[in-house]
């Protein structure tokens, strides 16, 4: 009766067009997820039993889930409530049926515009993006992939728009800590993501040159982990274009990581490692007196990372974890090859550690707040005190010691919290702060043996250097550095197929004169059918970057009192004191400009997105980006132009650095990002391109000081056709094959004559009206394939493994599989045996073997 009665209960609620769900009696529970399978925290859910109306409520956790105890045998209505998604509601019948945990599925109530509140896998609650066009990899892809060394960034990073690159690179934010570094095990990267949410005001960095990680982290329910170790046979690595003998190699890469549940499974543990071990080979291949010197040199890398994280469920409502990364490295003769002779190699080493606290926590029933607290240590070294001088003989060779030795060490403390109000009714506020200091000891010693330069061989020959250069001085400083930011963004569901964001974000460093960083931003979807097979979507925003703290240390130290260079032209050879002129010349300094401001960024875009069938868009995108304050170095005590004097006789070179150069950028970009089944993923984009600036980089000086206007014309970076892919192919018998496809036009050079005929001591100048960065060398072409095999040992293990994973893969991948000569620079001096082609190339073909065991229990 009782079976038959239920029964008929479940059928009145199929014909009220719910789903009927059968529980165990005693308890209710069950998982709730967006719809792309990530769990969400913080949703209301209710269970409101028939006839009486009497209701039970909570919230889902973390990790989405949720329980209700003690329910007595009836029929309910579940119903799950959470801003930005459909109400979802179904009839559930307790009865005498087996345990059935509740999955759950979100679905966005309207087109959201990197405002869903998404759960990752390690937690974290943040802003995203739903466009197809964003970049997103999960740790199955990346280990599909053919990834050199483990080397995450270097797949990565050809689908990051250097335009919107800060004045050291790429931003990564790693568990939402901003940095510039990517010092984690690949096995410890559970996710990564590029241009998510573009125009927020969480972020300092426009999304174009922003990547996103997450860190894996331990389950609460099971155990799991694997270890890995992949290599390059010597034999199997082709010879490089500019090479005369095969190299000798040995590279070799291991990785273990092992994850789970800690006592009372209210707390998870995860620990990754990975040492990297890289003995190969340097080309020189230059010309000396002797006519051309091409030989292979031994260089050596070794890198060891530990990644480690502890995680703790407070509550259903509160999550802390804290993370320690270890990184360290050592490298030998980093500098040899190219133009570098065997002798000027560096030796040098780097250490890091980095501790992370992160309390996030619901605040019932509309707040939401995250603590993220940073201590990190960095120390490094890079070679050692000069005992004679070098020799510069302008893109032909550079011999004599190397005159690098530098290093010192930095403490970073960085606090950030961020909240997040979703209680009006269609409006989802997120606010927060940042605070960040920088303690900075730092030494430069470089260049205290000095450097002959010469403007060409013949010069060499009849020892008639064009200047000499030595340092001198105490190289040691030490600075802080402050950082200041908040920012606050409002995001509104207009109506179902409309949302707007608007935020304000303000930025402040300790370093820069400039107090009026306030950056507005604004972003926009439409959905103009029902369907949402189109989307529109739009934005514009003001980033305001920071200076960079080798600007800093580099004014600190040469400002003519720490260090101080001095500077001989046409000095005698080899000894350019031996003519009894005076040994103390007019010293030269670097100081920073008295209006240094942070560099800023504007940025605006629209796009056309289209489902042209299921999991499959095309995406069609025009961005403009103008920036200003970039930084330049430009020596203000130059020879006056007609006179040949300079403006302050107590100073040889004034070396200023000053932000007064800028940039302009348009780019259109093509997207197909798809799933054919569940055999084949893919992400393919095209991008084309312009950016025209005026200089090369805060460091860099133009051919002129005193004009400018021919330092306009194309970025360094700016190759007008990119292309690039990832695609990952499931084949039969447990076969897969992935591949990484990158092809782009060439990069621009500049054409200068190899001496110093305006006499500011610098032998950049370049032919009368002859613009910055007018010639390109040629494009680059790389196709990169993994094949492997996976075998599921539980099924040979037997039935005691019944319900566990035992895996084990092998994997070959070859890198440059079209051995495609790819030159990596295009000499344009006009005085170099070497003017008008390239001396060096990037890697040759290579083939790399590899196993990987994993197990999950």
């Amino acid at each position: 009766m009782f079976r038959l009665g239920s029964a008929v209960i479940g059928l009145i609620g199929m014909l009220a067009g719910s789903a009927v769900v059968l529980a165990q009696a005693g308890a209710v529970s069950g998982v709730v997820n967006d719809e792309s399978g990530a769990a969400i925290p913080g949703a209301s859910v209710s269970l409101v039993r028939q006839g009486d109306t009497a209701s039970q409520n909570t919230i889902s956790n973390r990790d989405g889930m949720f329980t209700f105890e003690d329910v007595s045998p009836a029929t309910y209505v579940l119903k799950v409530r959470l801003s930005g998604f459909e109400e979802y509601q179904q009839v559930l019948t307790v009865g005498a049926r087996a345990p059935m945990p509740l999955s759950i599925t979100l679905r966005v109530a309207s087109v959201d515009l990197e405002i869903t509140v998404e759960a990752d896998n390690d937690g974290e609650l943040s802003t995203s993006s739903s466009s197809p066009a964003t970049t997103r990899v999960d740790d199955e892809f990346l280990r599909a992939l053919p990834l050199d060394s483990g080397d995450v960034m270097s797949v990565i990073g050809r689908f990051v728009s250097p335009a919107a690159y800060g004045a050291t690179g790429p931003s990564i934010v790693v568990d939402g800590v901003q940095g510039d570094q990517l010092d984690l095990p690949s096995s410890a990267i559970s996710r990564i993501r590029i241009d998510r949410n573009p125009y927020g005001a969480l972020f300092q960095h426009p999304g174009g040159g922003r990547v996103e990680v997450s860190t894996a982290r331990g389950h609460r329910s099971r155990y799991d982990g694997s270890v890995a170790i992949s290599g390059r046979p010597s034999g199997l690595t082709a010879r490089n274009a500019f090479a005369e003998s095969d190299p000798e190699s040995h590279r070799q890469l291991m990785q273990s990581n092992v994850g789970g549940a800690l006592p009372g499974k209210r707390a998870s543990f995860y620990l990754s490692a990975e040492r990297f071990i890289n003995d190969e080979t340097a080309v020189v291949n230059a010309v000396t007196l002797s006519g051309p010197f091409v030989t292979n040199v031994p260089a050596s890398q070794q890198r060891d990372s530990l990644f480690t994280r502890l995680q703790w469920w407070a509550s259903p409502l509160q999550t802390v974890y804290i993370t320690y990364a270890y990184g360290e490295q050592t490298f030998t003769n980093r500098e040899s090859g190219g133009f570098y002779l065997p002798e000027h190699g560096l030796n040098g080493e780097r250490r890091k550690q980095k501790s992370t606290l992160s309390y996030g926590a619901l605040l019932l029933p509309t707040w939401q707040n995250n603590l993220l607290v940073t201590v990190a240590k960095e120390d490094d070294r890079t070679g050692q005190l000069a005992s004679a001088s070098a020799i510069v003989v302008d893109q032909a060779f550079t011999s004599g010691p190397a005159q690098t030795f530098r290093g010192g060490n930095r403490r970073t403390l960085d606090i950030e919290d961020t909240a997040r109000f979703y209680g009006l009714a269609k409006h989802s506020v997120l606010f927060g702060a940042r605070f960040r200091s920088d303690l900075n000891d730092a030494f430069d010693a470089s260049n205290f043996g000095g450097t002959f330069e010469f403007g060409s061989l013949s010069q060499f020959a009849a020892s008639t250097p064009l200047v000499f250069r030595v340092n001198h001085g105490d190289p040691n400083t030490a600075f802080d550095v402050y950082g200041v930011s908040g920012f606050v963004q409002d995001e509104i569901r207009v109506k179902p197929q409309l949302s707007v964001s608007a935020g304000l974000r303000y930025d402040w460093q300790s370093t820069a004169d400039s107090v009026n960083n306030f950056g507005p931003r604004f972003a926009f979807v439409f959905a103009p059918d029902s369907a949402k097979k189109t989307v529109l979507r739009g934005g514009a925003g003001v980033f305001y970057d920071s200076v960079p703290r080798s600007v800093i240390e580099r004014s600190q130290l040469f400002d003519g009192v720490r260090v101080s260079e001095v500077v001989i032209s046409d000095p005698p050879f080899p000894d350019p004191f031996s003519t009894g002129q005076i040994v103390s010349p007019l010293p030269s300094i670097v100081r920073l400009a008295g209006d240094l401001e942070s560099r800023s960024l504007s940025q605006a875009s629209i796009s056309v997105e289209r489902e042209v069938w299921r999991r499959n868009w095309i995406t069609a995108e025009y961005a403009f980006a103008y920036g200003a304050q970039l930084l330049r170095s430009r020596n203000i005590n130059a020879p006056l132009p007609g006179t040949g004097e300079r403006p302050n006789p107590d100073f040889l070179n004034i070396n200023q650095i000053e932000s007064t150069a800028f940039e302009r950028s348009h780019s259109l970009t093509l997207t197909w990002r798809g799933r054919v089944a569940n055999v084949f993923e893919s992400y393919v984009q095209y991008v084309l391109a312009s950016t025209t600036n005026d200089t090369s980089g805060a460091f860099s000086f133009p051919a002129n000081n005193y004009d400018l206007w021919l330092e306009r014309g194309p970025a360094d970076f700016d190759r007008r056709h990119r292309f690039n892919v990832m695609a990952n192919l499931v084949l039969p018998r447990g076969f897969q094959s992935g591949w990484v496809l990158s092809a782009s036009s060439g990069a621009p050079f500049s054409v200068t004559t190899g001496f110093d005929d305006n006499g500011d001591t610098i032998a950049n100048d370049r032919p009368a009206g002859v613009f910055r960065n007018s010639r390109r060398g040629p494009g680059t072409l790389q196709l990169d394939v993994r094949l492997a095999k996976s075998l599921d040992l539980a099924r040979f293990l037997g039935g005691e493994h019944s319900g566990k994973r035992h895996r084990l893969d092998f994997a070959v991948d070859v890198f440059n599989a079209l051995n495609t000569t790819n030159v990596t620079g295009v000499v344009g001096v006009l005085s170099s045996p070497f003017f008008g082609r390239g001396n060096s190339a990037a890697p040759a073909r290579a083939v790399q073997f590899s196993a990987r065991y994993s197990f999950r229990r």
